[in-house]
């Protein structure tokens, strides 16, 4: 029977309560219920343990590590929670297998860069003209705002408020609404690009999406990264490790705190604005592009050399 099993019941409660706060879990619900049949397997009924955990995460010899970290990193979530409700449940300890989650260092695009991309996205087949003008659009878009490809692709006409100078981001990655200022040039290219796209396919509704494909259709994220990967090796023809299209969002990031680095602003408190901006749930996943930029280390050391009197031991 499913629900005989107290780990089973315990999972299924946690899953229901955080659907009910509006979280979407769908590949930690999948973890939580391949190790709740997994205690049903080996007919285990009691309290999580620790042991228990550490078992089921490294099952496999040929698990990688990090991917034993995440599973673990999983139960250890899950483990927190229902230690309220169990008082014999343990928790297990995150680190065993190492980090779960490894940052990649982002790529810090040039302007010169930006604009090859959007140059030869011109030439990308398009039996209408929309398609290319759209990816070349979309690139210097997310350039210029830093939003994630998943909100961009996701625009409706009524989101990108051109009169008013912003955009409004529904839900995004963490189910937060927010508002994005635009700056004047940004407002002109998109009043350029809406010009062109109602010359091709005439005027849409507000709930349309704003950025569209050949002959109309959605530009959706699949969309966006085929077209980047297209034209990415024209640019990037001897990287061993290309940048990736999020690399455009990390771009603007770091050049706004190098921007307020060089004009002497006061960029810790400033960062807390940038993580609002950026839709960040966490204030520490936006100070963490400080750590991840060469160039921006630099500036901070130098910055802290002129205020020490630079050869200090």
């Amino acid at each position: 029977m499913l629900n005989s099993n107290r780990i089973t019941r315990q999972i299924e409660e946690y899953i229901a309560y955080k659907h009910s706060l509006g979280y979407v879990i769908k590949i930690e619900s999948q973890e939580l219920r391949r190790f709740a049949k997994y205690t049903r397997d080996i007919e285990h009924d009691g309290s999580l343990t620790a042991e228990l955990a550490i078992r089921w995460a490294s099952l496999n010899k040929n698990f990688t590590r990090q991917y034993m970290a995440r599973r673990l990193e999983t139960l250890h979530t899950f483990a927190v929670y229902i230690s309220a409700f169990d008082a014999q449940a343990q928790i297990p300890q995150n680190g065993v297998f190492g980090k779960a989650h490894l940052r990649t260092t982002p790529y810090i695009y040039t302007d010169d860069e930006v604009l090859s991309l959007m140059h030869h996205a011109n030439s990308l087949y398009s039996p209408d003209g929309i398609r290319a003008y759209t990816v070349a659009s979309a690139i210097g878009f997310m350039y210029a705002t830093g939003i994630r490809v998943s909100e961009l692709t996701s625009l409706r006409i009524a989101d990108v408020r051109i009169k008013e100078g912003y955009l409004f981001i529904n839900s995004s990655k963490y189910k937060k609404d927010r508002l994005v200022p635009l700056h004047y040039t940004v407002i002109a290219k998109l009043s350029e690009y809406r010009a062109f796209i109602e010359s091709k396919i005439g005027v849409k509704n507000d709930d349309d999406y704003f950025f569209v494909t050949s002959y109309g259709r959605r530009f959706n994220t699949r969309a966006f990264e085929y077209a980047f990967q297209l034209i990415r090796p024209l640019v990037f023809c001897n990287a061993e490790k290309p940048p990736r299209l999020y690399d455009l969002r990390h771009t603007f990031a770091c050049n706004t705190v190098k921007r307020w680095h060089e004009a002497g602003e006061d960029v810790n408190w400033k960062l807390y604005l940038l993580s609002v901006y950026m839709g960040h749930v966490k204030p520490e996943d936006t100070y963490w592009y400080l750590s991840a930029t060469p160039e921006l280390l630099e500036i901070a050391a130098r910055k802290f050399e002129g205020c020490v009197g630079g050869d200090g031991v």
